[in-house]
């Protein structure tokens, strides 16, 4: 019968191994950590730049709408926008508002995107939702009117 001989290897090969799987699963989860961090900071600026592009679109169509009121004065023209059907279908859902000097375009979906424009409003002296709250993004227009008696550009939800 053969004796048993005592193998200190096993035990230094095991303690090699918990410390590899240790370093392992350290790695990995620093990697998913940075790759996470990356993916949000891309949805962020993706949101950033889809709140200016959409603030830019409704700034035109209001100021093409006030240059009609400047150079007939007795007009009412209305200006029908599409409301960013482009950013739903990329998950993107934002609010706009009327301020006294332009309008303010927020992401809310996802956070991060904000961006106020500001330009001659001139007859109007300012532009104002028609309930005083900001229109939220769905699959429908944005409606603009000048009204003469306010001196507000209104914006409605068709």
């Amino acid at each position: 019968m053969s004796t048993l001989t005592s193998d200190d290897n096993a035990a230094s090969e095991l303690i090699g191994y918990v410390y590899t799987a240790s370093i392992s699963v350290l790695i990995l989860s620093s990697m998913m950590l940075t790759s996470s961090t990356m993916l949000n900071g891309n949805i962020t600026n993706t949101a950033q730049e889809d709140a200016e592009q959409i603030a830019h679109f409704y700034q035109l169509g209001i100021e093409d709408l006030l240059n009609t009121v400047r150079e007939y004065p007795g007009s009412s023209p209305t200006i029908r926008m599409e409301f960013g059907i482009e950013s739903i279908h990329h998950g993107i859902q934002y609010k706009v508002n009327g301020t006294e000097n332009g309008l303010k375009v927020t992401t809310f979906q996802p956070r991060g995107g904000s961006f106020e424009v500001t330009f001659p409003l001139e007859p109007a002296t300012a532009i104002q939702t028609s309930q005083g709250v900001p229109l939220i993004s769905t699959t429908s227009y944005i409606v603009a009117y000048y009204d003469a008696n306010l001196k507000v550009v209104k914006l409605t939800r068709e």
